[in-house]
């Protein structure tokens, strides 16, 4: 027993180790945007490499580099982006911001990253979604008078266009969320979804 362990437990460790490594670094990422529309965005310049294990990240669209579908075009999904300059994100003009603050300290039971992965999805190009740990961004939770999660507020010209403020309903669901951003002028194109 005692030789199992010795082996078992290095080898968890290491991979353990490489895991953690790779899960948000510099190394050539398992998707890749095409280099169009990293030039042609100028959102992009905020952000960094794929990682899923920031307390904020930036969902994009966009081409998941070597899958294709059966006829051979390129499949498209969202990838969370680390975000370089989040302040310079949040304050630039060229494109809105839908801010996505959730709790990681709370399951996510009604869906709500799921919700915001769609609206990324179907909102992209008119505008980008980020998620933000609220319990990681107290700062930034409070400069917007986050008093409930999960959140949603819109930023336009860097500055606050809109909060759906869901201390305000009885009970809501995600239905009510696409409404909101509809109402802001923000319809989400659901043929994306497809």
């Amino acid at each position: 027993m005692k030789t199992i362990r010795s082996k078992v437990l290095p080898a968890t460790l290491i991979l353990t180790a490489v895991f953690l490594t790779a899960s948000c670094g510099t190394n050539t990422p398992a998707v890749k945007p095409a280099d169009e529309t990293r030039a042609s965005d100028p959102v992009m310049q905020y952000l960094g490499d794929y990682c899923y294990s920031n307390n904020e990240a930036a969902l994009v669209y966009e081409e998941i580099e070597g899958e294709t579908d059966d006829d051979g075009n390129p499949l498209m999904g969202i990838q969370y982006r680390e975000i370089t300059d989040l302040d310079g994100l949040l304050h630039q003009t060229q494109k809105p911001v839908l801010l996505y603050f959730y709790s990681s300290q709370a399951s996510d039971t009604s869906g709500m990253t799921a919700l915001a992965e769609d609206l990324a999805q179907t909102l992209s190009g008119r505008l980008i979604t980020v998620s933000v740990d609220a319990m990681s961004h107290q700062d930034l939770a409070g400069e917007y008078e986050i008093v409930s999660l999960p959140e949603f507020i819109l930023i336009e010209d860097g500055k606050n266009k809109d909060t759906f403020k869901s201390s305000e309903y009885g009970y809501w669901d995600a239905q009510d969320v696409v409404e909101w951003i509809t109402s802001c002028g923000y319809p989400p194109d659901t043929s994306k979804l497809e």
